[in-house]
């Protein structure tokens, strides 16, 4: 069984400006049994500068006893789901101040008893193996405070360890503190971001980043190819996205639907954060550069930034106008038809007393994932798929270029409409992935998959 992910939200909801972390937060609720959520932290940011933190994490707290109400149905479909007396255990107020400046806004003596701050502290220290990913919704003010009061009280072994646990998952820069995050400890932190200017002078530039692939199809948060400014950019299927998909499908199913608000700008452009977190067969959350349906990413060192981060990189997909689109949006913007398919199914779910009459995902299992060839060997790839809903599958093989080292030209071409697949190795020294995708039928079709990774070295007998 996958491991869950620790997640906690640094979020700036609130009824103005920032309703797409209200939807944002909706969709996490439902993923709850999946995700393991140790705190949703009401913060500011660029945005939301005197943040009314209390009033803030009221709208989360009314969002969780709205997911209380559903509880039992979602129960009758999935295990594993917490409480909503648990969930509201975890909801914290963070600093209620602009993240200005080292000493503005964060690391200063009068935030250390915030509880935001001392909540991410306890969970620094908890006694957990696991990593612990943040998503900054908002502001990292918050979270530099705690990191700053963990160096001054723990020794240097145990701050090291608690650096080391870190997963930073940044929706762009929404004030200095996470620059200073990075400038300070970025040699030592996995923190994935395209950096902006934090809300300082006024240049964001998200049309660089990847997570406007969620939804900014028709906003300047988009671009084409992720290097020229534009309104929006073209391919993807808007269809799943638009507004009265989202009436529809979230909007009209039960009470809990009636919570998501209708969006203002862009719909939930914080969901990048814990997207590639839902174990589906694709993510891989401690491997960014593979991607996934929180987008793809590569670590390297931008202009302007002290240490190599995880940053955004183009995928070149073809789209619903037939044509290949390249850009770092279409590395989340791929798999909208699927996740927004599973978001729905989630949907029924807590209207559905009756688990035959909603939809499930297939179950795909193999016992072998990794492989070590030689070029020219024969490979063959298989899986075990179980169907609970005994409503039929489609699935189809194909390899996934930039999540690995073979380049396209020399990729092999898999032809097969079951759930083993045989093709030949190329000739070249790299490592190729290969994606099983299985899609099941009905009127919500919910997609899983199966990741392969291919090692083709000169020399080497398969060694599966």
């Amino acid at each position: 069984m996958t491991e869950k992910s620790r997640y906690i939200a640094l979020t700036d909801i609130n009824p103005g400006p920032e309703i797409d972390d209200i939807q944002s937060l909706h969709r996490l609720l439902l993923y709850s049994n999946e995700i393991d959520i140790e705190g949703l932290i009401a913060c500011s940011s660029c945005f939301l500068k005197h943040s009314k933190t209390s009033r803030n994490a009221s709208i989360i707290h009314r969002l969780i006893d709205a997911y209380g109400s559903a509880l039992p149905n979602l129960k009758r479909h999935a295990d594993g789901w917490p409480d909503a007396e648990a969930l509201h255990s975890v909801v914290y107020t963070g600093i209620p101040i602009f993240g200005k400046a080292f000493g503005k806004g964060f690391c200063e003596d009068r935030w250390n008893g915030n509880e935001g701050v001392q909540a991410l502290l306890s969970a620094f220290q908890k006694d957990d193996p696991r990593p612990l990913w943040i998503g900054l919704w908002g502001g990292a003010n918050t979270l530099a405070q705690a990191v700053w009061q963990a160096e001054r009280s723990l020794d240097g072994s145990s701050f090291d360890a608690v650096l080391k646990k870190l997963r930073i998952h940044a929706i762009s820069d929404q004030d200095y503190a996470g620059i200073w995050l990075r400038e300070m400890y970025g040699d030592r932190l996995f923190y994935i971001v395209s950096p902006s200017d934090g809300g300082m002078k006024g240049r964001f530039d998200y049309y660089k980043a990847t997570w406007p692939g969620i939804s900014a199809d028709h906003f300047s948060h988009g671009s084409e190819d992720g290097v020229t400014r534009s309104n929006g950019f073209s391919g993807a299927r808007y269809d799943c996205i638009d507004p009265e998909w989202i009436d529809q499908n979230i909007r009209s199913i039960g009470s809990y639907g009636n919570c998501y608000p209708r969006t203002k700008y862009i719909t939930e452009g914080d969901t990048p954060s814990f997207l590639g977190l839902i174990p589906n067969g694709l993510n891989t959350p401690e491997h960014p550069e593979y991607g996934g349906w929180g987008g793809r990413y590569e670590q390297k060192q931008l202009e302007g930034e002290c240490f190599p981060i995880w940053t955004s990189v183009s995928d070149t997909v073809k789209g619903v106008d037939g044509v290949p689109h390249t850009s770092p949006q279409a590395t989340i913007w791929r798999w909208r038809e699927a996740f927004q398919n599973d978001f729905a199914a989630r949907m029924l779910w807590t209207v559905a007393s009756d688990h035959a009459s909603a939809p499930h995902p297939v179950i795909i299992r193999t016992e072998t994932v990794e492989r070590r060839v030689s070029p020219g060997d024969s490979v063959t790839l298989s899986a075990e798929i179980k169907d609970e809903d005994r409503r039929g599958y489609e699935l189809q093989w194909y390899c996934y270029p930039e999540a690995g080292s073979v380049p396209s030209d020399k990729l092999p071409e898999i032809h097969s409409n079951a759930a083993t697949a045989s093709f030949t190795a190329p000739d070249y020294t790299g490592t190729l992935q290969v994606i099983l995708e299985v899609t099941g039928k009905g009127k919500v079709p919910l997609t899983r998959y199966c990741r392969f990774l291919i090692h083709i070295e000169k020399g080497r007998a398969d060694l599966s």
